[in-house]
């Protein structure tokens, strides 16, 4: 086998092969360009043997590059980035190179790069979504905040409420011309607000709405699921449980395995602190949901209780089982 190793950047990406005894075979600098791209390919088809190309950032300024190569038929893999302790040697592009190299070879810290193509798009609608949704709760605060220490006048004529009901009132209002003309100009500020931040809930509900449909053409049943409604559902699937070898895997991926917590007579376990984070607020949305509304839930959690389990390792134990029970139907969901 041939390991070759490649270090990302925006502008440029620089490859290094090593043979299956860990000697350079040479390496290669190229832009990162449709035409950088298929120099580089054209290089790994002069290679003699199964080449395995190892990708630093297959996510990020590797994605392009990455998406390239799988479309060429060659094996990808990602590769974690340095821990400190590996950069004992220093730090430039090359031993950046060797290392993702290296790191093939020891089959040490890859992964299947995630997918493209559907999953890419589910990711962009939830990234837009979760902007409109933080630019409107930031809005509705500032509303808020000034209507706080608006003009005693204007704000009884307002009314009291959170940031919410404050803007539906505000775009129904109109500016009297009679009032003081700083008054007008709150006001008026205000009411621009109120209006950004409905134009920024209409258009969150048009990305929502979005998410549902192309879940639903992927596999209608997923969002049947009790608790699972389109944005859990584009978050884990976002995740690409696919590539994963089991649901345990799955399940260190989305931060619901459990990790040892004992001391002396004590055995306990805790959650996992790391993993995908917005997989997991997945899971814990879901698991919050089927304890408030699900009477099998909630007897189970009442069981676990029952056993000795605080409130806290029962719902670790929730997700653990959740993770476990999603993961057998997201696997059978095509990306693409």
């Amino acid at each position: 086998m041939i390991a070759v190793g490649v270090d990302t950047h925006k502008h440029e990406h620089l490859a290094r092969a090593l043979d299956h005894l860990g000697q350079g075979l040479g390496g290669l600098t190229v832009d990162a360009s449709l035409a950088g791209y298929t120099q580089l390919t054209q290089w790994l088809r002069t290679l003699e043997g199964d080449v395995v190309v190892g990708i630093e950032g297959a996510g990020s300024y590797g994605a392009g590059l990455c998406e390239y190569l799988l479309a060429e038929g060659i094996t990808v893999v990602e590769v974690e980035r340095p821990r400190r302790e590996d950069r004992r040697r220093g730090k430039s592009d090359e031993i950046d190179a060797v290392m993702a190299a290296k790191k093939v070879l020891a089959n040490d810290g890859l992964s299947t790069p995630r997918a493209g193509g559907t999953r890419q798009a589910l990711a962009a609608l939830l990234i837009a979504r979760r902007t409109c949704v933080g630019e409107r709760t930031r809005l509705l605060n500032q509303i808020q905040a000034l209507h706080t220490t608006a003009p005693l006048a204007l704000r009884e004529r307002i009314g009291e409420g959170n940031g919410r009901k404050l803007a539906t009132r505000l775009v129904k209002m109109r500016t009297r011309g009679e009032r003081p003309a700083s008054e007008q100009l709150i006001f008026t500020v205000l009411r621009d607000l109120a209006r950004r931040s409905q134009e920024l809930a209409a258009q969150a509900g048009a990305y929502e709405h979005e998410l549902t449909l192309l879940i639903s053409s992927l596999d209608a049943a997923l969002l049947q699921e009790d608790g699972v409604g389109p944005i859990s559902a584009a978050k884990l699937l976002v995740s690409n449980p696919k590539r994963l070898k089991s649901e345990a895997a799955f399940a260190r991926c989305n931060g619901t395995a459990p990790k040892p917590a004992s001391s002396g007579q004590t055995i306990r376990y805790r959650l996992s602190r790391g993993g995908d984070r917005q997989a997991n607020s997945a899971i814990h949305t879901i698991a919050l949901h089927r304890a408030r509304r699900d009477t099998q839930t909630r007897a189970y959690l009442d069981r676990r209780i029952n056993d000795g389990k605080t409130q806290r390792e029962a719902m670790r134990s929730l997700k653990r089982h959740l993770s476990r029970h999603l993961y057998k139907q997201l696997i059978t969901i095509p990306l693409t």
